[in-house]
């Protein structure tokens, strides 16, 4: 007899206003959406500042947003700390193409124009070194960015590390690396090499913070002692996500 699949239970889709929302999601009104994104939510998040969504999205559970723009970035992990300012995922343009501009490739930018209506745009894979356009950014775990900083398309941030303030993120950012300037450089490991593989294995942040009580958090070696004793014992923290629309 073959095993019968349980349903995959789909993503409460509330209205902006509810009471369910407002409990789970605190300050729901400071996200804005454009283009009819659609943000699914692992609860609980805080807008603390307007939040301007251009696509689809996820965030993880213990997550705030100061305020900012976050455009194609697939997901956001938990317990990460958005600064204000902070530009995500934004629109590249081609740098070797005759223009920059997105109407060579962009119908929909000018075409509701008379100029530029019967315009035929080119595929945006077509110029000399392909597509320009890159993948979403991922964000992971216990991720800080700092106030200002920009993420471009196609950048994973890994668990643990860090963006500078006013940091030009155009590369991949090692678990647990801080990284800072214009372009984005490693500055320093949080951690020895030891330490960051724990921390990768534990993975802390399946857990909530009244899971996590007593953990010395302020104090990352006793932190790790405490955490290999106690995370055997721990159930992972989920919860239904809500579907945020505009």
């Amino acid at each position: 007899m073959e095993p019968v699949e349980e349903p995959v239970a789909e993503p409460v889709v509330e209205p902006v206003g509810t009471a369910e929302v407002q409990e789970q999601v605190r300050n729901r009104r400071a996200l804005r959406h454009k283009r009819s994104s659609r943000v699914e939510v692992e609860p609980p998040v805080w807008f603390m500042g307007q939040v301007v969504s251009a696509m689809s999205t996820r965030i993880g559970a213990f997550t705030y947003l100061v305020g900012g723009v976050v455009d194609d970035c697939s997901s956001i992990g938990r317990y990460c700390s958005i600064a204000a300012g902070v530009r995500i995922g934004e629109a590249d343009h081609p740098v070797d193409w005759l223009g920059t501009s997105p109407f060579q490739y962009d119908g929909t930018r000018f075409g509701w124009h008379p100029t530029a209506e019967s315009y035929q745009v080119s595929a945006i894979d077509s110029g000399p070194s392909g597509s320009f356009w890159r993948d979403p950014v991922v964000i992971g775990n216990d991720v800080w960015i700092g106030a200002g900083a920009v993420v471009r398309r196609g950048v994973t941030i890994h668990d643990g590390a860090i963006v500078a303030a006013g940091a030009v993120v155009v590369g991949d950012v090692a678990p647990y690396t801080i990284v800072g300037g214009v372009p984005a450089k490693p500055i320093r490991r949080r951690f020895d090499d030891a330490t960051i593989a724990e921390l990768l294995e534990l993975r802390w942040w399946r857990f909530t913070p009244q899971q996590l009580d007593g953990i010395a958090f302020h104090d990352p070696a006793r932190a790790l002692v405490q955490l290999r004793e106690r995370v055997p014992s721990l159930e992972p923290y989920e919860a239904d996500t809500t579907v945020l629309t505009g």
